[in-house]
């Protein structure tokens, strides 16, 4: 009685609070959603006496679980040592995953009130920027986010150059403040706690360091210094990005392990990398562009076009010049070390853009003509490690250059016959002479080439055989090419020939990058065609570099599974397999001509000027820039193929690719005959059905 006494008068009016009954019905009234009775008579109620309805029980409600809202996410942290040993689902993680859950209710409940403050802050990313009064003169360092203003047609550059007066307009990268995280990453207390696991310490360290001895000094992607100290300094104020140090390791893994470590290891690497990639936990936008150019290392699929390396160069151009990375940041308050930084990811982005968009003949992600950054000198290498190839990069990055032009002007679709025949001739000039001025250790030879000297010459010959092979269908198209055309194709596709058998020799192959395939692909095409020569000596040497291509693409193809595809086509095509029965029919038919070839050579009459010169002094007279280019094209001077006009030349040119057992007495070709091979060469190409029949329209480069 004390008690109900207590209660009325603490209720309103004196009368105690009467609560509210909670009328729960059974699982089959509410169900078929009728009044239940349960409440009043209990179970079973009325409704399923009558309907003569089995287990009748109380309808218990679901219990609704807390949603962590995206502005406090869950703190995920790596896993310790003893708890990576064991299983997922034991009681240690359990517990560990209940106490993380319930804290964060907690500090859920109790950060309503700072999560409104943050995405109040967040909101106002644009006066906050609009309104600094520092806006111009305030460095951009660490911790400082860039924000790139775009052009003129832009609203928030007008608007910067109405604030400031239009004091430089040359400045497009100003300085903003962070914005806070829950509003630049994506469900990151939905991330697996997989992507922050690493190797152990000594895997991890073989394969970083096995990175920045083979991969980072031709293409200095990553800062080696700071990246090193960041990584051997164990600073938990300073760590290195783990989303570069993931995609390290999966590049460390494709040149360093084999199959099958190789594969699984690429796969854990690639997939934890993604993860972050997709969370956009790394808030350095220019730490992103190098992830996604490190991850074009990792091929999981046939699929070339939303993944591998066509996908993650177009990510990261895109990011590149959402960053402002493709104009002059010298007038801004960028320090100089991520100016230098910029400049080179900027420019090996662009090679990889040329280089990817020429292997598959698409559009290129990055326009040339919007970008003013300056070209690469040496300060641009500090702190990539004692090693970087200064001189590759260089070169190789003009190269790229002039071949973005030369497809541009000569293969756009609306280029005229007349402006394709003069790009293509401007082409040859400007190649000549960036051929011609490389320095000594990169220019051709015929051993012992460094890596990336052979590199370079696999793109260069590369892009001669796309820019003179004719297209294989449209024959009306033959007055477009010269007659020099033969002869750059060959020389191109033998250089590319050898350049593989040596880099297969020295167990260099695994340190190519995926546009090589393409170099590969298109000297085997070329080398098809001249199996089916009629001449038998040009047939058979064509058959022993088809062998030597074949050897090199089944040692590329562990690597990538895309030449994987390639090199079925080759073993397996009937076309292809049709020109191999050509040539070792014409090695059979030379075997029975050879001692009449002999027999006719005791009485052929010789000459001087036909059968002896130096080979390092060349007849000037008549050469034409093209007749320089197809020299330049096989640069190793004793095995020059290059044709020259005078009949004195002829005979060095074709000795070449003569068998080592037949002398140069035994072949000698002159004016007639090559025409006739130059003639045979293009009936080859445009023949049907032909090897064009095998390849997609547009595969062949032209519009």
């Amino acid at each position: 009685m004390a008690s109900l006494r207590e209660n009325a008068s603490s209720g309103p009016h004196g009368l105690a609070p009467r609560r509210k009954l909670s009328r729960a019905a059974c699982i089959n009234c509410h169900d078929r959603k009728v009044r239940c009775d349960a409440h009043k008579r209990g179970f079973p109620c009325s409704t399923c006496i009558n309907s003569q309805r089995p287990n009748c029980r109380i309808h218990e409600k679901k219990k609704r679980t807390i949603i962590r809202p995206s502005s406090n996410p869950v703190p995920i942290r790596r896993r310790s040592n003893d708890q990576a040993s064991l299983p997922q689902g034991t009681s240690s993680d359990r517990a560990s995953s209940s106490t993380t859950q319930s804290a964060g209710e907690v500090q859920n409940t109790n950060d309503a009130s700072t999560a409104v403050a943050k995405d109040d802050s967040g909101r106002r990313h644009l006066v906050e920027f609009i309104g600094q009064k520092d806006i111009g003169h305030r460095s951009i360092q660490r911790g400082v986010r860039i924000t790139y203003v775009g052009k003129d047609v832009s609203n928030i550059n007008f608007l910067v150059r109405q604030r400031d007066g239009g004091e430089d307009e040359t400045v497009y990268h100003f300085p903003s403040d962070q914005i806070a995280r829950q509003y630049i990453t994506h469900e990151p207390d939905r991330m697996p706690r997989e992507a922050f696991i690493l190797p152990d310490q000594a895997l991890a360290d073989e394969l970083v360091e096995a990175y920045f001895t083979h991969i980072n000094p031709g293409c200095p992607i990553v800062d080696e210094d700071i990246f090193m100290g960041q990584y051997r300094g164990r600073n938990p104020a300073d760590p290195p990005s783990l989303l570069v140090l993931q995609a390290i390791l999966l590049v460390g893994a494709h040149v360093l392990r084999e199959r099958p470590d190789r594969d699984v290891l690429k796969a854990t690497f690639f997939r934890r990398a993604k993860m972050l990639f997709d969370a956009r936990l790394e808030k350095n936008r220019d730490v992103v562009v190098q992830a996604a150019l490190l991850l074009t290392w990792h091929s999981d699929g046939n699929e070339d076009i939303a993944a591998n390396a066509w996908y993650w160069v177009g990510i990261a151009a895109r990011i590149a010049m959402g960053l402002g990375m493709h104009r002059d940041a010298g007038s801004s308050t960028l320090i100089h070390h991520d100016m230098r930084t910029w400049r080179r990811t900027w420019w090996i982005l662009v090679q990889f853009d040329v280089t990817v968009s020429l292997s598959y003949g698409r559009p290129q992600a990055i326009n040339l003509e919007e970008c003013d950054v300056q070209p690469l000198s040496e300060s641009d290498f500090e702190g990539c490690g004692p090693n970087v190839q200064i001189d590759y990069v260089v070169q190789h990055t003009e190269l790229c250059l002039l071949i973005s032009k030369i497809v541009k002007e000569g293969f756009g679709l609306r280029v005229s016959p007349e402006d394709r025949k003069a790009a293509l001739g401007n082409g040859d000039e400007a190649l000549a002479h960036w051929c011609l001025k490389l320095p000594s250790y990169l220019q051709m030879c015929t051993s012992d080439m460094s890596l990336w000297a052979s590199s370079l010459h696999l793109t260069y010959n590369n892009f001669l055989i796309l820019l003179h092979r004719p297209h294989p269908r449209a024959s009306q198209r033959s007055d477009h090419h010269g007659r020099n055309d033969s002869d750059i194709c060959s020389a191109a596709a033998i250089a590319i020939a050898s350049i593989f058998e040596e880099l297969r020799q020295k167990n260099r192959i695994k340190y190519l990058w995926i546009s090589d395939i393409n170099a590969l692909f298109t000297a085997m095409i070329q080398v098809s065609v001249e199996l089916r020569f009629s001449n038998p000596v040009l047939a058979i040497n064509a058959l022993r570099r088809f062998d030597s291509t074949l050897l090199s693409l089944r040692k590329l193809a562990e690597y990538w599974i895309n030449a994987e595809s390639i090199l079925r086509f080759f073993e397996e095509s009937s076309h292809v397999q049709h020109g191999i029965r050509l040539g070792k029919a014409s090695s059979e038919q030379d075997r029975a001509q050879t001692p009449s070839l002999q027999k006719g050579k005791e009485v052929a009459p010789t000459s001087n000027a036909s059968t002896s010169r130096d080979e390092n002094t060349w007849n000037p007279s008549g050469r034409t820039d093209l007749d320089m280019l197809a020299a330049a094209a096989d640069a190793a001077r004793d095995t020059t193929l290059a044709m020259v006009p005078n009949a004195s030349d002829e005979m060095q040119n074709w000795n070449g690719i003569l068998s080592q057992n037949n002398s140069p007495e035994d072949f000698v070709l002159n004016s007639s005959d090559m025409m006739t091979l130059d003639n045979e060469w293009r009936e080859i190409y445009w023949q049907e059905p032909g090897l064009s029949g095998s390849f997609p329209d547009g595969f062949w480069g032209w519009s």
